[in-house]
């Protein structure tokens, strides 16, 4: 039950008189509607349908702009292998690539597709 309910019903059981006239019950029901308005629901969330939904969106993202194609440091080994010394990452993009599937996660999940 309720803790706003529990609780009134707690007040009445506790007060005196033990009868009630009919604007004494109006007046109970009211405050009572005024305080079940004001508490807020909380929202619940399936961890692993957000987590799998929000993979899912990831894996769909294109991560070519996050590598600075332009800024890439090469170099030759010993063997005339070609090696990646440093690359640049926009980590902006990957951020906002991550909060925008986020975003289209917790969208999707709140209109129950």
């Amino acid at each position: 039950m309720n803790n706003i309910i529990k609780n009134t019903i707690f007040k009445v059981s506790n007060s005196f008189p033990s009868l009630f006239s009919k604007e004494d019950v109006i007046k109970l029901l009211t405050d009572l509607n005024a305080e079940m308005q004001d508490e807020t629901p909380k929202q619940t969330v399936n961890k692993e349908a957000l987590i799998d939904l929000f993979r899912e969106v990831l894996a769909d993202k294109d991560f070519d702009d996050a590598v600075d194609k332009d800024d890439i440091e090469l170099s030759m080994s010993y063997d005339n292998k070609v090696e990646v010394e440093r690359v640049s990452l926009d980590e902006d993009f990957l951020v906002s690539s991550a909060v925008d599937a986020l975003d289209a996660c917790w969208e999707t999940l709140e209109n129950g597709e």
